[in-house]
């Protein structure tokens, strides 16, 4: 089978003007689908940068790539920890301890303080959580025993700054029948800012020492360990198992630590590409009754065609790479679209909020003289509101390259569809009065 003729016949129909319609019905097939994969993409790369910004957020900051608890004291295991440093893809090993506190600042009203007790040279330890939180004010700086660093938000509800004074109530050591408040005061060293809001609220840094003698915290340390590439925990969590296993500790990876909130984003992921992947469904029936009406105006050719020997495959063919052709032009333009968008999401933003503040002023200078006054300060994604400076934006490849595909079916499944109606056209039936 020659499939030039076939090419040649399906770039003319898709090209010249139908007796009914002219372009209209190929432009609008192939605009719904530019606009359905333009959304679809722009919309999954925001998702995509609010959610990895919250993963990163929660494995940099609180949870590490993998954990290993219920293991021996911190001070005679430097060893071990030296072990485990040394195996290839680990990064970092940072042993910390949590404490449950009310803290009381200025302000008279007491705030729930998670305090994580670390090493002194965390920073040092730790490139993660040196890059995903920011100092807004002082210094981080554990070296004195009353020193702690608070979340910027935490200190706003506190009602203190640099250099003053909070008062922390805890209950810690000991058996957990024995266990009795203890209550210290913290100088605040500096300010830290990580954009995840529960983090910047509610916690504090205060140094291993200061936990064991301000809150006399006798709790065999977590080791936070964090890998080069997160993926590999579970091959690098089987070696630090092994080292581990002798001392009566265990391994926990980052998937099972936080397997309900990341199950959480998957479900909210799956279900807002489901409901905007019904565009495609709605472009598929259009581009379906498009060619359906296009084999019916174009019943003489096809009988022409099969008149003069075209096998009913091959007419057939022409339809499917009319569709196909269809679904790779929507798909280009919506993909390019969608990655441009995706790049610029804030300046799209800034632009949408312009367009709209500028509509209501000028409704408002219309209305001004009739004493009505209508004024707009118009914005998406307003610090106000929302626990965020700009809009993140993340694009995946993988996902990009299935949009594309998934456009490229619509189109091509709907012309099979409509191709099967070429059988049962009869050239003597078509032809006879012609």
């Amino acid at each position: 089978m020659r499939i030039d003729w076939i090419l040649y016949i399906a770039r003319r129909h898709f090209r010249t003007r139908r007796r009914e319609k002219g372009h209209a019905a190929a432009l609008l097939s192939v605009t719904g689908l530019a606009v359905g994969v333009m959304t679809l993409v722009a919309v999954l790369a925001v998702m995509n940068g609010f959610q990895m910004s919250t993963i990163e957020g929660i494995l940099e900051v609180n949870s590490y790539h993998l954990r290993v608890e219920g293991g021996p004291a911190a001070e005679p295991s430097e060893a071990l920890q030296e072990q485990i440093r040394s195996l290839p893809g680990v990064d970092a090993v940072v042993p910390f301890v949590e404490l449950q506190s009310l803290g009381r600042g200025l302000f008279g009203e007491p705030q729930a303080v998670m305090l994580r007790g670390v090493p002194r040279n965390v920073m040092q330890l730790d490139s993660g959580l040196r890059d995903h939180l920011s100092i807004v004010r002082g210094r981080f700086d554990l070296d004195r025993e009353d020193s702690i660093v608070l979340g910027a938000e935490l200190a706003r509800a506190l009602g203190v700054t640099v250099g003053d004074q909070v008062s922390f109530l805890s209950v810690s050591g000991g058996d957990l029948d024995v266990r009795r408040p203890r209550e210290a005061t913290l100088r605040v060293s500096g300010l830290f800012h990580t954009g995840f809001l529960d983090y910047d609220r509610t916690w504090g840094f205060i140094s291993l020492v200061s936990a064991a003698q301000n809150f006399e915290v006798d709790e065999v340390p977590v080791w936070g360990i964090k890998l080069s590439d997160r993926f590999a925990d579970r091959r690098v969590g089987a070696r630090v198992a092994e080292l581990v296993a002798p001392a009566g500790a265990q391994v926990v990876s980052w998937r099972e630590y936080n397997r309900s909130i990341f199950g959480a984003l998957r479900v909210e992921k799956l279900m807002m590409s489901f409901l905007i992947g019904l565009i495609f469904v709605v472009v598929g029936a259009n581009i379906y009754q498009s060619l359906r009406r296009s084999v019916h105006e174009r019943s003489e050719e096809i009988g022409v065609l099969k008149a003069l020997g075209a096998p009913p495959h091959s007419v057939q063919l022409v339809f499917i790479i009319e569709g196909l052709i269809i679904g790779l032009s929507g798909g280009f333009l919506g993909m390019t679209a969608g990655l441009a968008v995706a790049a610029n999401i804030n300046t799209v933003f800034a632009a949408a909020e312009a367009v709209v503040n500028t509509l209501a002023d000028l409704v408002g200078a219309a209305l001004w003289p009739l004493g009505i006054s209508v004024g707009a300060d118009f914005s998406i994604f307003s610090p106000t509101y929302f626990y965020i400076m700009e809009v993140p934006s993340r694009v995946f490849f993988w996902e990009v390259a299935g949009i594309f595909l998934f456009a490229l079916l619509s189109g091509g499944l709907a012309a099979l569809a409509v191709s099967r109606q070429i059988t049962r056209i009869k050239p003597a039936e078509v032809l006879r009065y012609q």
